[in-house]
């Protein structure tokens, strides 16, 4: 549970804000997001990434927000 608290933590403040573009590392780090909140069993929406996981679009960085939307939710 507390690797899962600190990733929480970490992508509210790493994650790219509006108008600022995702970069590899970003996607990354969402993709190891899912799997820490499945380790954990993690619930409960985090507002950054559910903005992500609500923009249009299939880049691999809006995808991996929405899995991890998909399984906090």
């Amino acid at each position: 549970m507390e690797v899962w608290e600190v990733v929480a933590g970490f992508l509210a403040v790493y994650l790219p804000g509006p108008g600022e573009h995702p970069r590899t590392a970003h996607t990354q780090a969402l993709g190891f997001a899912v799997r820490a909140a499945a380790w954990a069993g993690a619930r409960g929406e985090l507002p950054c990434v559910a903005e992500i996981a609500r923009r249009r679009g299939s880049s691999g960085f809006v995808r991996e927000a929405r899995r991890l939307h998909a399984r906090l939710s």
